[in-house]
């Protein structure tokens, strides 16, 4: 009889600590918005790059990684999500740009979360693969972006076109700002109060603002894209690095 009494007492106990251990699911939606000095980005629209020229863009596109939610009320980091892939290049207008683009990340346990932190480019363990390792589908996969004269992947694609002689045609010089390598591997902690609701979906909005890319080092005037069109020199980094410093401070949560 006392052994009947204990294994029940035993199984109350289990069953009850499973229940308390048992947490609602949510989805997190990141909505990642492009701009430019404010204003929406569109493709292959004119924009003032500074007081003399003026630039279009074809493609702006950024790996992001290794995102991770902060906890409130304590020190953990609850990793969501490995690598993945934000695009605009087939943002042509206005209403396009104000969807922006979405990463969706399903079934987190419903919790108070102080804010997040992510990698902006591909970390040094995967970089060290290459699009060959990977299907078409995964984010990793694409060939037009791993530059294997780097031996990396392509963190940051940023083409455009200008129009230095300002007779309307961009057909000046192109811009191909390509950042790539481990070096230029960076992160970023965004403080923002949010939940993820049972049943939910949470979004939150990051704005990223392209033209603070081009910022020169006194954080002031862009960098000269006349004399600096592109950044395939592999043996000189400088505005690569520069351009994924700004990167840091062009992206945003919008309350």
């Amino acid at each position: 009889m006392q052994f009947k009494v204990f294994s029940l007492i035993l199984l109350l106990s289990v069953a009850i600590s499973s229940c308390g251990d048992k947490t609602g699911k949510g989805d997190l939606a990141i909505q990642f918005l492009a701009t430019y000095d404010g204003a929406p980005l569109v493709m292959l629209q004119e924009y003032p790059y500074n007081d003399t020229l003026d630039i279009l863009f074809q493609k702006f596109n950024f790996y992001i990684s290794n995102l991770t939610l902060l906890e409130e009320g304590s020190e953990k980091e609850r990793e969501v999500l490995e690598i993945d892939f934000v695009e605009f290049d087939a943002i042509d207008d206005v209403a396009k740009a104000a969807l922006g683009f979405v990463v969706l990340m399903e079934d987190l346990p419903a919790h108070s979360y102080k804010g997040l932190n992510l990698g902006l480019g591909v970390p040094a363990g995967l970089n060290a693969t290459q699009e060959s390792d990977y299907p078409d589908s995964h984010p990793l996969g694409k060939a037009s972006h791993y530059w294997s004269g780097w031996g990396s992947y392509i963190f940051t694609m940023i083409n455009g076109k200008v129009d230095s002689d300002d007779d309307g045609q961009f057909d000046d010089s192109s811009v191909l700002y390509h950042t790539g390598s481990d070096d230029s591997y960076r992160t970023k902690e965004i403080a923002h109060q949010f939940r993820v609701e049972e049943g939910e979906t949470t979004t939150i909005v990051l704005e990223v603002d392209l033209h603070k890319l081009f910022l020169d080092t006194d954080g002031v005037h862009y960098i000269d894209i006349i004399a600096n069109p592109a950044t395939h020199d592999i043996t000189n980094k400088t505005i690569t690095n520069l351009v994924m410093d700004n990167f840091q401070n062009a992206l945003y949560v919008v309350e």
